[in-house]
């Protein structure tokens, strides 16, 4: 008596499929075929992972860590960008995680140690 319940005849269309077309951005595209990439790379893992610790570890990170040393002036916040930056790229192949999750990281890493070099010479040149 007290808590009755109506149930009306209501009308639901089209409720899962919008009748607006949503197109998918430009840069949703091009990071799926990234990653779709990544993907595909799991046959060269070994030299992915060659070029992530020799190449990468071995070689731009000490680069990047000489240009903050000499063009900016022994940087302290560089220093820590960069090294924070970096770790997970050797962290990462040492748990031998597959391409699609390390390529990402190493790419991004590289991008972020090319920008902390043309900051500390931009540094030097001010």
């Amino acid at each position: 008596m007290y808590m009755e319940q109506t149930i009306s005849p209501a009308v639901f269309e089209n409720v899962f499929a919008p009748s607006v077309h949503i197109e998918k951005s430009r840069n949703v595209k091009s990071m799926r075929r990234f990653i779709d990439w990544c993907d595909q790379q799991e046959k060269n893992r070994l030299l992915w992972l060659g070029i992530a610790i020799m190449g990468h570890i071995g070689m731009v990170l000490p680069l990047t860590l000489l240009s903050i040393l000499f063009l900016a002036d022994n940087n302290f916040a560089l220093w820590i960008v960069v090294l924070c930056v970096n770790m997970p790229v050797l962290a990462l192949n040492l748990a031998a995680q597959p391409p699609k999750v390390t390529l990402p990281v190493m790419f991004t890493s590289l991008f972020i140690d090319i920008v902390v070099v043309i900051l500390s010479s931009v540094m030097f040149l001010r």
